[in-house]
């Protein structure tokens, strides 16, 4: 009988506790259910999204912004062609030549106008991002002629040629292209405004060629590279050098993580000096890809079209036209906030042997990878 009575008074008190326990449920659940309609739905929406906040994260800002521009993929490239430094260059058809000799028709080694930079640029909208891509212009690849360079493809055949060839290794329909020489790129910072660029490496000059410091031994102090500089000046003209001069180098741009650049532009972008790698080289590439991007993503419609009318007399080629600027205006503003991938194309340097010059050895099969889900 006392067992009884204690079973009872227990199960009293259970009832009691999940009676209250009852009440505050029924209470929480009509309050959400009142909440929802008289807050137009938005807790329903995250009680059926539990993983979602309130606040959008910059990634799905990026994807759920509104952007009503094109996708669009254009390739730079800048040439070599520098007729006020070299004076060698392999006539044209419609190169008229008064003196042949003088010319150097009879033995001088002929110079090529090559694709010394490019650069490949894919926006695409719905992936909400920008791949810029540098595409070592020493780069063997295939060709009707045999094997040879992207930068002598160029010269070659033509800019059509190039873009067929970067097409065939990225898979990508290259549908706009712009080129300009090398001694034209201050033009560039006239119309947009002078680049914002990255400096990774001291560039150094003899006149002619763009190249890193020359080496120094560890021993030797900068004051005692200066004093053995000074002699080697003072005592040039009595040395037995056998006919050759001296070169000498001197500094044209200074190593800084961020420098505004105009008519410096031809010095950083025809920098090479492999002995080191490239990867100086494809950085200071990209950071001009990116430096032309930052400013021109502030532009209206009319200001592109603007820019590109002030480059039209620069171009040697271009196919980017004012009706493009127009209809890749939005993405070219979305600059500032879609995600910005930067890479150089898959390979290997293969350093220089004996009389073979350096050149890059491409991945072909993982460049069409790459660019597999933009496809």
């Amino acid at each position: 009988m006392r067992n009884l009575k204690s079973f009872g008074i227990t199960l009293a008190v259970s009832l009691v506790i999940l009676a209250v326990a009852a009440l505050f449920a029924c209470g929480f659940v009509a309050d959400t259910v009142c909440g929802i309609f008289s807050d137009g739905g938005k807790d329903l929406d995250q009680i059926l999204s539990p993983g979602e906040t309130t606040g959008a994260s910059e990634k799905d800002e990026r994807f759920t912004k509104e952007l009503n521009g094109e996708s669009f993929t254009w390739l730079w490239v800048v040439s070599d062609y520098r007729p006020d430094t070299f004076d060698n260059y392999y006539p044209s058809k419609s190169s008229q030549i008064k003196d042949m000799k003088d010319f150097g028709i009879l033995g001088a080694d002929y110079r090529f106008v090559e694709a010394t930079s490019i650069v490949l640029i894919h926006a695409d909208v719905d992936k909400r991002d920008y791949i810029i891509m540098t595409i070592p212009a020493m780069t063997q690849v295939d060709t009707p002629a045999g094997q040879t360079t992207l930068g002598r493809v160029y010269n070659y055949y033509g800019i059509e040629g190039l873009c067929e060839k970067v097409s065939s290794m990225t898979g990508l329909n290259i549908e706009d292209y712009s080129v300009i020489h090398s001694t034209d790129l201050y033009k560039v910072a006239n119309a947009v405004g002078s680049v914002p660029m990255t400096m990774p490496v001291d560039i150094y000059t003899d006149g002619k060629s763009y190249v890193s410091a020359p080496e120094k031994n560890d021993d030797t102090t900068d004051s005692d590279a200066a004093d053995d500089k000074k002699q080697d000046k003072d005592t040039s003209d009595s040395d037995d050098t056998d006919g050759e001069e001296e070169v000498k180098l001197e500094i044209e741009l200074e190593k800084a993580s961020s420098v505004k650049l105009a008519k410096k532009l031809q010095a950083a972008l025809l920098y090479y000096d492999p002995s080191d790698g490239i990867d100086d080289e494809m950085k200071i590439l990209q950071s001009f890809a990116n430096g032309v991007f930052q400013n021109i993503s502030s532009f209206s419609d009319s200001e592109l079209q603007g820019a590109l009318d002030s480059l039209s007399g620069a171009f040697v080629s271009n196919s980017v036209t004012g009706e493009d600027a127009v209809l890749c205006g939005e993405t070219v503003r979305a600059y500032t906030w879609l995600e910005i991938k930067t890479v150089t194309y898959p390979g290997k340097l293969v350093g220089q042997r004996g009389d073979n010059a350096a050149y890059y050895n491409p991945d072909i099969s993982d460049g069409m990878e790459y660019f597999y889900d933009y496809r």
